[in-house]
């Protein structure tokens, strides 16, 4: 203390304090710390530590002399455009694109981000992963899945799983698996749904997690563990775990994220599950393998997901083969059981409470199953071909079901596009996704304004410039074939053997909202009644 003492006593800081001192703010800051409350102080401090904190990225921008994309302007202390979003997201997006043209900045949450719209916004889609990358802007910065993996697993999670699942799961093997997802969804429903009695299902999105789990393990892992219940279990429950963390870290700065890891993440009970049940199968492909190859013979396993797993090898830039433990493909399971579940789940659940709300889709649903597949018959690939107003129902809900700014990507260096504006490195781009789907009708979003007619016959999977769900260009989801079969198999198995509705009789809002900004399912309590 004496020290402090003696150096606030020498003659430049003592200067320096006593302008401070003479200055009329002084006086004005040291009245409101007087008079303010506890909650006062705390806000202030926040909005102090935010703004600084965001202030070296800002002048680091300003530094590098880019070219930068017009800044709207008119943004909130503190809050930026995130409060004009919240109010009035259409027309706010509509007034940026008609006053500041296909790509601007803003400010959420006291963070610049750069949005993009039609062509700039295709070329955000069709980009490179060196120069923007989903990987970083998704699944690093906003899911934070590298704090549960490893270096190595992440490059594995970045490099195979893609290229596995445009081998496996293409348009052309898919449907080799609708007897093993029919298995799934049949035991999903008898183990989840009373078969002699309504069901309440007061947490839809949990529901729907375990009944695309059912689904999905026996397709993706083997039908070995399609019964065990710790592995369907995993698979489902992973999926919320990551979601429910995820509003922790929007609005924590990452240097803080260390300390309350401990306290969120109850993930690492999934890796012991598959290390338990998926690492002994994966061990014993590999020494078929061997000994198949030893003998000179063509192996006869099955070319599902998890044997072209054990079977990847990696090439890195110098051209150095790198071979996975099973213990790295066994905790890679779940990076795909994620994106497999709630993917699968959450559009699940938008076709589901479309149908709740619009009686009429419904009806006219019901009646095109009853025709190409009466009774209990089984659906068959051909039959799902038959279905036109299926088709059109599951596009059109996708379609509705996009966020306002989508697709967070990470800018890895500074990115030029094509009309000359630069994008400093580290940024995120966003893109206006329901804008580029609905074109100037994308403020109509009312539950009657909802026509399957509008995507004429289109296929579900096929990618369109009025269709992003799945993205565009060759970083398209590989998984959709997979996912939309298993959701049209879901919606007629549904509809023939239950009654879906509201506990509270209500019509339902199928896309509900974070914000106003970000697009989540509706989780209005839900009621399954089986039909005699």
């Amino acid at each position: 203390m004496d020290y402090l003492q003696k150096i606030s006593q020498s003659t430049p800081i003592h200067n320096a304090v006593q302008l401070i001192h003479r200055l009329p703010v002084a006086h004005k800051l040291e009245d409101f710390y007087r008079r303010a409350s506890r909650n006062e102080l705390i806000f202030v401090g926040a909005a102090t530590f935010l703004t600084i904190y965001n202030l070296k990225a800002y002048i680091n921008s300003k530094r590098r002399k880019l070219n930068l994309p017009p800044a709207v302007p008119y943004g909130l202390p503190l809050l930026g455009h995130t409060l004009y979003l919240m109010i009035s997201p259409f027309k706010f997006v509509d007034w940026c694109n008609k006053n500041y043209g296909e790509i601007y900045d803003i400010s959420l949450l006291g963070k610049t981000v750069t949005v993009t719209s039609k062509k700039c916004a295709e070329e955000t889609f069709k980009a490179e992963s060196t120069d923007l990358s989903l990987t970083e802007g998704i699944v690093n910065d906003m899911l934070h899945l590298n704090y549960l993996f490893t270096d190595r697993e992440m490059i594995l999670s970045s490099k195979a799983n893609a290229v596995v699942v445009k081998a496996v799961l293409t348009s052309q093997r898919v449907p080799l698996l609708i007897p093993t997802i029919q298995e799934g969804l049949e035991r999903g429903a008898h183990v989840l749904l009373n078969q002699d009695g309504p069901t309440i299902v007061k947490k839809p999105s949990i529901f729907l997690q375990n009944y695309v789990a059912y689904m999905s393990v026996g397709s993706l892992i083997g039908e070995e563990v399609a019964k065990e219940t710790e592995v369907i279990k995993s698979f489902a429950e992973f999926t919320g775990d990551i979601i429910g963390n995820v509003s922790y870290f929007v609005f924590l700065p990452k240097f803080l994220h260390s300390y309350i890891l401990p306290f969120l993440q109850t993930s690492y009970k999934h890796h012991h599950v598959m290390e338990k049940y998926v690492m002994p199968m994966i061990a014993e492909r590999r020494e078929k393998l061997r000994l198949a190859k030893e003998a000179g013979q063509e192996h006869e396993l099955s070319r599902d997901f998890l044997q072209c797993l054990a079977e990847y090898v990696y090439m890195d830039e110098e051209g150095n083969p790198t071979l996975f433990t099973e213990k790295e493909l066994a905790h890679n399971v779940l990076m795909v059981a994620f994106a497999a579940v709630h993917t699968t789940s959450t559009n699940l659940s938008y076709c589901i409470y479309w149908l709740i709300a619009r009686p009429d889709l419904k009806e006219k649903l019901l009646d095109e199953i009853n025709r190409v597949t009466p009774g209990k018959t089984r659906v068959t690939h051909d039959d799902l071909l038959n279905m036109p107003f299926l088709n059109n129902f599951v596009r059109e809900s996708l379609r509705q079901s996009v966020d306002r700014l989508a697709v967070q990507k990470k800018v890895m260096h500074d990115y030029t596009y094509y009309n000359g504006y630069q994008v400093p490195k580290g940024r995120m781009i966003h893109t206006t996704t329901r804008q580029m789907n609905f074109g100037e009708t994308s403020g109509r979003s009312s539950i009657e304004d909802m026509d399957p007619d509008m995507s004429m016959n289109k296929p579900c999977a096929t990618p369109a410039r009025d269709f992003l769900t799945f993205g565009m260009g060759k970083h398209l989801c590989p998984g959709r074939f997979f996912a939309i079969q298993e959701i049209m198999m879901s919606l007629v198995y549904l509809l023939k053997h239950y009654d879906i509705d509201t506990v509270s009789g209500k019509k339902p809002h199928p896309v509900s909202s974070i914000g106003n900004i970000t697009v989540t399912n509706c989780e209005e309590p839900l009621v399954f009644t089986p039909k005699n």
